[in-house]
């Protein structure tokens, strides 16, 4: 007998025999289609939905090109962490190996892909994260219309945002604002990714320094307390619904800045928003998104840039002096309202001084329109406005216009005063003026160019008489003269009336300009024999004084003739 090993070998072969010539072991069979790993999903159209990544994971979005009318699509990719990565891809319809890579972008910017769609084509989004995430996808027929945004100064600490309502269903739609000195944002959810892990540190870092100050702690129970434990529901922003935190609180019309960057604010359907509590000298980017029903995650409508204003320049009040001691260059500003149709329209500048002389010059929205070189003593000119002409002004985007032409329209003057020469301690006194009308400062106009003169007959050892002829002024017939002297010692010459620091004596009078007299004398005395003097006269109503040119003089040595 045969081995029961090789008969059943051999019944084996016979059996495989017979079903290959029965077809059950056809090609269709036993080639099988390989299956991708990664499911597809559709994209929505007209619509911004928010994907989520877990770690490693990734997604992919094709777009169904048998339901999309339009022939230009735009899809805007807003990611909500910076390790996000996608990559975008076409290919022949109804293949999987023939996809060619077309645009991919990594980390937290917002990025729109402009294509033109055909049928007979496919078109695939890839999102990834090695660390989990989400991103906002939002695809449309028509490109993002954004707006214009006007950031200002107010101060130094304060500034304004206003912008122009959303060109998208506007009665609709809310706002939110983005401010941080790091970056600027293009996604809303990016924004407040950055504002939760900022807050989890800050919590983290206050956790732990009070652990350490918590004596007699076991090492287990230390291990469980130092756990956070943190409601992400409550901040979440992967949930595609932003009534949470930020839309639970109701913000005023400005919103102080802390030190949690960035700044999130949404204010609902308001067009403006105040930030306070700015940094002088810190660049702050301004972000607005608008929400509405097919934007829950918020698209961005506009952005900008602005520096809060560190310029020391002082401001001047029309009609009220301001004096002061300066060594260096000093820049003041003065708002005024002007009327496009006045032929004599411009302002008006007294200033006074002493100890130096100074430079001035004046300026409109930085073109140069006058220049004093080297007044010394007391100087009044007339700076003519700049022409005003009716201006359109054109938004970037060229679908906003507006007129600024109107029958008044607001000036912002510019004035630079710099000394150009200077007693010994360096420093020039001024006392400066402006209005808008000739008049209005209140200030004497001189004549004879403020000539001081000496009446040399009558003096004598303990007094000198001088002589000068009468300031005019338009409003009032009383002007109040004051005489200065001080003795000269050495080198110092200087005589200044208008500061307080100087070692002067002084005596005042008020003088009636009716009668209209020719000139007035008066007679300076308590003075020594034999001693070199400056003696100075101001004159002034109620704005500022107004100097006479400096007479020295030198009184007589001996006292017998006398």
């Amino acid at each position: 007998m045969r081995s029961p090993d090789i008969v059943t070998t051999r019944l084996a072969a016979l059996i495989i025999l017979h079903a290959a010539r029965a077809g059950f072991a056809a090609p269709s069979v036993l080639v099988t289609r390989p299956v991708s790993r990664l499911s597809e999903e559709w994209l929505p159209m007209d619509n911004q939905t928010l994907y989520t990544l877990e770690e490693g994971e990734s997604r992919n979005l094709e777009l169904n090109t048998s339901s999309i009318s339009q022939t230009v699509v735009y899809i805007t990719v807003s990611p909500c962490s910076r390790h996000l990565h996608w990559a975008f891809y076409k290919g022949p319809a109804g293949s999987d190996k023939q996809l060619q890579l077309i645009q991919e972008h990594g980390g937290g910017e917002m990025h729109t892909i402009t294509f033109q769609i055909f049928k007979q084509e496919r078109y695939v989004l890839q999102l990834s994260s090695p660390k989990g995430g989400a991103a906002a996808i939002s695809v449309r027929g028509e490109a993002t219309r954004h707006v214009r945004i006007r950031l200002r100064t107010r101060s130094k600490r304060r500034l304004s945002a206003n912008w122009d309502p959303s060109p998208i269903d506007p009665q609709s739609t809310t706002y939110c604002v983005v401010a941080s000195r790091r970056k600027n944002y293009t996604s809303l959810c990016a924004a407040q990714y950055d504002l939760r892990n900022t807050k989890t540190e800050k919590d983290t870092s206050s956790d732990q320094s009070l652990e350490n100050h918590k004596p007699n702690r076991s090492q287990n129970s230390g291990s469980e307390e130092n756990k956070i434990d943190i409601d992400k529901d409550s901040i979440s922003i992967f949930d595609g619904n932003y009534r949470t935190l930020y839309r639970r609180k109701k913000f005023g019309r400005s919103t102080r800045v802390s030190n949690e960057d960035p700044l999130v604010v949404c204010i609902g359907d308001r067009t403006h928003h105040f930030i306070e509590n700015l940094d002088p000298g810190t660049t702050y980017f301004v972000s607005i998104f608008g929400i509405a029903r097919d934007r829950q995650i918020g698209s961005l409508l506009a952005s900008g840039s602005v520096r809060p204003r560190t310029s020391t320049a002082k401001r001047l009040r029309e009609n009220v002096p301001y004096k002061a001691d300066i060594k260096g260059k000093n820049v003041y500003y003065l708002k005024t309202t002007t009327s496009s149709t006045s032929t004599n329209a411009g302002l008006w500048i007294a200033t006074s001084t002493c100890g130096g002389s100074v430079d001035i010059e004046v300026y409109v929205k930085g073109k140069r329109l006058y220049v004093a070189k080297n007044i010394e003593n007391h100087s009044k000119f007339f700076v003519p406005s700049p022409i005003l002409s009716s201006t359109q002004e054109t938004s970037d985007e060229g679908s906003v216009q507006f007129d600024s032409s109107s029958e008044e329209s607001k000036i912002r003057y510019i004035v630079r005063v710099v000394p150009n020469k200077w007693a010994i301690d360096g420093a020039v006194t001024i006392e400066l003026l402006a209005s808008t009308s000739r008049w209005g400062m209140d200030t004497p106009e001189l004549t004879d160019g403020g000539v001081i003169r000496e009446l040399r007959p009558r003096r004598s050892c303990k007094s000198v008489d001088i002589a000068f002829l009468p300031a005019t002024h338009n409003a009032t017939d009383v002007i109040r003269y004051c005489i200065s002297t001080k003795e000269i010692v050495d080198k110092d010459i200087t005589i200044c009336a208008l500061t307080k620091k100087s070692s002067t004596k002084t005596q005042c009078i008020s003088h009636m300009q009716r009668p209209q007299s020719r000139v007035i004398v008066q007679k300076v005395s308590g003075l020594k024999p034999g001693r070199k003097y400056g003696i100075q006269v101001t004159a002034a109503s109620k704005g500022i004084s107004v100097p006479y040119n400096v007479l020295y003089v030198e009184t007589n040595a001996t006292c017998k003739e006398e």
